[in-house]
């Protein structure tokens, strides 16, 4: 078991009664789901400046625009992506892409038939493309010294059908480097997006048509570590 592993273990609040602990083989304790950080121990030096920030709001409120702005006026090397939508055909049809920071493009999912792609409701959902492409950029992003800040715009329940992502996302979120993620409303219903709201590791912002102008200014000094951690508790500011 490796040194990171084991930490975690260590300074997880489940950590007393947990029987999972020190036994979990190949990398697997860095995906555990059970993982809390224990606030009342004291923060690494190395991880002060570490913050993982998920925003919540309904769709097309302007989560994306607020994640690109954020990065750009924090001024932080960004890996990860953020979404866009773009018209298919003749018949209202929808494609959607995910941007990557470091360049390039990928399609996520599409309102036309695809051979072997995962069907969720009327989309076909890219699984190969995000175990292909995305997760190794994210497990690079986790490893690099250059990357400081890793976007996920957004997390959703496409990319949530990969166990492979779910998994990432977690790496993410434990590892030393800070992670900006948007949600939409009705999508954290879902089992894993409701833990990833409700982890102690994580600060969740709201995100509305009263603050959406003013909240990029708010969350770039949470974002590089120039403000004190904020409460638990959601935040709409």
């Amino acid at each position: 078991m490796s040194y990171d592993e084991r930490k975690l273990c260590v300074v997880c609040a489940w950590r007393g009664t947990c029987n999972l602990k020190y036994s979990m083989p190949g990398g697997v304790a860095l995906h555990c789901m059970e993982f809390t950080r224990d606030v009342s121990l004291k923060e690494p030096e190395e991880e002060i400046r570490k913050r993982n920030i998920l925003v919540i709001g309904a769709r097309e409120i302007g989560k994306t625009t607020l994640v690109r702005k954020v990065v750009e006026q924090a001024g932080l090397i960004a890996e990860g992506y953020y979404t866009r939508a773009v018209k298919e055909g003749w018949f209202g049809g929808r494609r959607q892409e995910l941007v990557f920071f470091t360049g390039g493009v990928m399609t996520l999912a599409t309102s036309k038939t695809h051979r072997g792609w995962a069907r969720l409701g009327y989309a076909r959902v890219n699984l190969e493309g995000i175990e292909r492409d995305l997760i190794p950029r994210l497990q690079r992003a986790v490893l690099s010294e250059r990357t400081q800040v890793i976007v996920f715009d957004e997390v959703s329940q496409r990319e949530c059908l990969s166990e492979m992502f779910r998994r990432q996302v977690v790496d993410c979120i434990t590892s030393r480097k800070s992670v900006l993620a948007t949600v939409t409303v009705g999508e954290q219903d879902d089992e894993f997006l409701h833990a990833l709201e409700a982890r102690s590791d994580v600060n969740v912002i709201h995100i509305g048509y009263d603050n959406r102008a003013s909240l990029a200014h708010r969350l770039v000094p949470m974002l590089t570590g120039q403000s004190e951690h904020p409460s638990r508790t959601a935040t709409a500011f």
